[in-house]
């Protein structure tokens, strides 16, 4: 609760989210909004860090809540993010202090889903290619810009969680052949069109396309490395929308320059924003989106009103158990 039994909560909101959900919000709380009604700079991390100390709960995208942000917030009561991984926030240090993590798992898995697919046609097709080329006035040949058809070929889905059976759903309907690599799901109550493999390295070598669906965890960091994109198939292209630790990016870089790895789309990067002397922006077959794949309209009504909510409940001693983060988690 605020200070006074009678005073409204302070929430601060580190960046824009849904305004749906920014109405339910500023209903019953008192909301910092720094990114509306802030001058220039106002959501620079330090400057959101000074602001941490009056709030009783703190709403995030992609600002960083550690150990040093959670001490100075004394007042702090609740972390939300608008969003479904958690890397950017220490939940096991949010637990040490008795401060609860919510989240919104699901609420933009569809956005999301749709993204990886359009990353992978866009891909099969030389899309990105073919429109800078037009663009450029450059000379050309139709042949040069020969593409794929998807229906067919197999996709390789890594994570087969809520995203990622999205995609194989999707994927199925356009006549793909869908494998997918998840040791934590349970086959046997697994209902939908994707079969199992046994490891990550049978995925890989049969593949056409690879998509990777998991969080950012010490398990998946650069689990997509120089030996594991080594096995890839001759003309084999990776998506990746979920978080951009689990991909080498120099490894990436060097098999993209070398044309053993026919190309990548990336909506995610091991540092955001993108650094525009990143390799990744000079390599071949490459299309890069600044991690969107879950800003649509629908997603971010979706997510702000579920976040919103939580907050609320949680700053008057409801506990919403769908949406607490494990303790601990970090993707």
């Amino acid at each position: 609760m605020a200070d006074s039994a009678n005073a409204r909560p302070t929430v601060l909101i580190t960046e824009p989210i849904g305004a749906s959900g920014l109405r339910i919000l500023e209903r019953a709380c008192d909301c910092l909004v720094p990114w509306r009604d802030g001058p220039p700079g106002a959501t620079d991390p330090e400057r959101l860090c000074a602001q941490l100390g009056a709030v009783d709960a703190v709403v995030v995208r992609l600002f960083k809540v550690g150990a040093a942000e959670l001490a100075a917030a004394p007042r702090l009561k609740l972390v939300a993010k608008h969003g479904a991984g958690l890397d950017n926030i220490d939940c096991a240090a949010a637990a040490r202090r008795g401060v609860p993590v919510i989240y919104a798992p699901g609420a933009n898995s569809n956005a999301v889903a749709e993204h990886a697919l359009g990353l992978l046609l866009a891909l099969a097709r030389n899309t990105t290619s073919a429109d800078a080329t037009l663009r450029s006035a450059r000379p050309y040949r139709k042949e040069q810009f020969l593409g794929l058809e998807v229906s067919g070929k197999t996709l390789g889905i890594i994570g087969l969680g809520r995203i990622g059976t999205r995609v194989a759903r999707k994927a199925h309907g356009l006549e793909m052949r869908v494998l997918a690599y998840d040791p934590y799901v349970d086959r046997a109550a697994y209902r939908g069109p994707a079969t199992f493999v046994d490891s990550l390295e049978e995925l890989l070598t049969r593949a056409d396309f690879v998509t990777l669906h998991v969080p950012l965890t010490a398990e998946t960091r650069h689990m997509i490395d120089t030996r594991a994109l080594a096995m890839l198939k001759p003309g084999c292209r990776v998506i990746n929308t979920c978080r951009g630790g689990v991909i080498d990016e120099t490894a990436l870089s060097c098999a993209l320059q070398e044309g053993t790895l026919a190309g990548a789309a990336l909506d995610v990067f091991e540092e955001e924003p993108l650094a525009v002397d990143n390799p990744l922006t000079r390599t071949p077959n490459t299309l890069i989106t600044p991690h969107v794949s879950g800003l649509t309209t629908e997603a971010m009504a979706a997510v702000s009103e579920q976040v919103a909510q939580g907050v609320i409940d949680v700053l008057h001693g409801r506990i919403p158990q769908d949406l607490l983060a494990p303790d601990g988690a970090n993707g």
